[in-house]
């Protein structure tokens, strides 16, 4: 389900009422609409949630990957 509307402070407001009783706990992921002045977000919009996975496999990819020293060998 996917449900748009305006985050003030620590509250969103819903465009439109949500089908769920009141009370029930839901989990939220925030996703920003694309700026409409990016000629390109057109060309890769059906591709969200492919570019969403990769930058998922790279932040995670980071996250586990050890630094090293630019001195260090290996």
């Amino acid at each position: 389900m996917s449900l748009r509307g305006v985050i003030r402070g620590r509250t969103i407001e819903l465009d439109e009422p949500p089908p769920l009783p009141d009370g029930t706990r839901v989990e939220v992921d925030i996703k920003s609409p694309p700026c409409p002045d990016n000629p390109f977000w057109g060309r890769w919009r059906a591709s969200e949630d492919l570019i969403a996975e990769i930058e998922q496999a790279i932040m995670m990819a980071r996250e586990n990957t050890p630094w090293r020293r630019p001195d260090e060998e290996g």
